[in-house]
């Protein structure tokens, strides 16, 4: 099953889930100032609107950044952030709450791919292995990453190499996600 078709999976589930806890799809907090093409309604009282991931056409790309980087990102990566539009994604994996990356615009995919250059020049000054965050953990400075050499799925500290593999590849992690 291609990676674009499992996180498809997973936007649904997550979304699915929302709604029977809440009735309502995914929210976020919106901001008139950071419009996005998943926006779903109006927001509420509280500021907060609905969103549903939006499959991206044509798919978004990091392939100049990855010749500029001079590094070669797995294509399961380029389709993880180049697929879809959507709002962060809350999910749990070997003991670990997670909260996964999605890029909510156009705007957001350049200023996401203005942080994996930071990242990744911070990994090359530090002398380890390049690696691409997909996401966030409930510990601070705790990230999950994609290890550019291998594929595999890793937690790793801000500034420090990764220590712990999640999963072999990407495909394998998004399979064992519980939402």
């Amino acid at each position: 099953m291609s990676i674009v078709t499992q996180l498809q999976q997973l936007h649904q589930r997550f979304a699915s889930k929302q709604q029977d806890q809440t009735g309502k799809l995914p929210q976020i907090e919106h901001d008139s100032d950071w419009p996005s093409p998943c926006e779903v309604g109006n927001p509420d009282e509280q500021g907060l609107i609905q969103w549903q991931a939006v499959a991206r056409t044509p798919n978004g790309t990091l392939t100049d950044l990855a010749n500029a980087l001079e590094v070669e990102f797995p294509q399961a990566l380029q389709q993880y952030y180049g697929a879809f539009f959507g709002g962060c994604i809350t999910a749990s994996i070997d003991g670990h709450d997670v909260e996964l990356l999605q890029a909510w615009s156009d705007e957001d995919f350049d200023l996401l791919q203005q942080n994996i250059t930071g990242h990744v020049l911070m990994k090359r000054k530090l002398k380890q292995p390049p690696t691409v965050f997909i996401g966030l953990t409930d510990q601070e400075d705790l990230l999950v990453s994609v290890l550019l050499d291998t594929g595999e799925v890793c937690l790793e500290y801000v500034g420090k190499k990764p220590h712990h593999v999640l999963s072999t590849d990407l495909g394998s992690f998004i399979s064992a996600l519980t939402v």
